[in-house]
């Protein structure tokens, strides 16, 4: 049985409806259910249920805020997953295109050196150091520009959706390029891993995101004409929109790791236009 943590986030209810959806066991705890880093909570709840898997969705993902916050950040993405891992289940892990610097001009592999911009990528950073050096196992997948379409969610894509139904124009940053991502995919890629027994391996890196690049403008152009919306969206620079935390300017991901596993990944404007019911 799989124990799912973050359950009221975006990929946890992804993840948690498509484990239903396929008749896979699993328990999912949000993070008042569970929270990843109480210590005695944690081992209260594997001592009550055996599972042979944790797919931990919960983290501290708001990316400025953490710049005032490094103490909050620190505990839920790299002292909780140390936790979870701890109680001898292997952990798949997700975190973060955010680790990397921006300064490559080509995919980052998993094995591309790290040097996170921002407290957010720093805290991640330490989850993933945390479980490489622990003797753990299981997995670390990291994503990017993770977005829902369930309504309620809180992405880019609805920020959008939202924005542009209600104004004529948007400026939005056409300098930081990575993969936009669907949970509904990231969630199936997952599960895939699970089934083939991926987690039971020592710890390691993968990448997963949809396929593909763009910007944030570019991004936010393609949901714009998906919902046929009439605003108009204008390019700007990351220098016109100062944000506390600094971000990557290219952060797209290698997914050559994924080819051992057979899994591959849609075109994110596939993604974005696609009905993802059948995901």
């Amino acid at each position: 049985m799989i124990l799912i943590t973050g359950a009221s986030g975006q990929l946890g209810q992804a993840l948690t409806a498509l484990c239903q959806r396929r008749g896979i066991a699993c328990r999912a705890y949000s993070r008042q259910q569970l929270d990843i880093c109480n210590q005695a909570r944690v081992k209260a709840c594997f001592d009550l249920e055996s599972f042979d898997c944790v797919i931990n969705c919960a983290a501290y993902t708001a990316v400025d805020a953490a710049e005032n916050d490094p103490q909050t950040a620190f505990a839920v993405n790299a002292e909780g997953p140390r936790i979870l891992a701890k109680s001898g289940v292997p952990v798949i892990h997700v975190s973060t295109d955010y680790v990397f610097d921006g300064k490559s001009s080509l995919p980052y592999g998993t094995d591309a050196p790290v040097n996170p911009l921002s407290v957010y990528g720093r805290s991640k950073r330490a989850g993933e150091t945390a479980l490489l050096s622990g003797g753990f196992s299981g997995l670390i997948v990291r994503t990017a520009w993770l977005y829902s379409k369930k309504a309620g969610s809180r992405n880019f894509y609805q920020t959008i959706r939202q924005l542009a139904s209600k104004q004529n124009n948007l400026r939005v940053v056409n300098d930081q390029i990575g993969a936009p991502t669907l949970v509904d995919d990231l969630a199936k890629a997952l599960v895939s891993l699970y089934e083939q027994k991926a987690h039971l391996k020592p710890m390691r890196l993968l990448h997963f995101t949809n396929a593909g690049s763009g910007s944030w403008y570019d991004f936010a152009c393609a949901i714009v004409r998906h919902l046929d919306l009439s605003c108009c969206i204008e390019p700007i620079a990351t220098s016109d929109y100062p944000t506390k935390a600094k971000r990557p300017s290219y952060s797209v991901l290698s997914l050559d790791s994924l080819q051992s596993y057979a899994i591959e990944p849609r075109h994110w404007l596939t993604a974005l236009t696609e009905d993802s019911s059948h995901v």
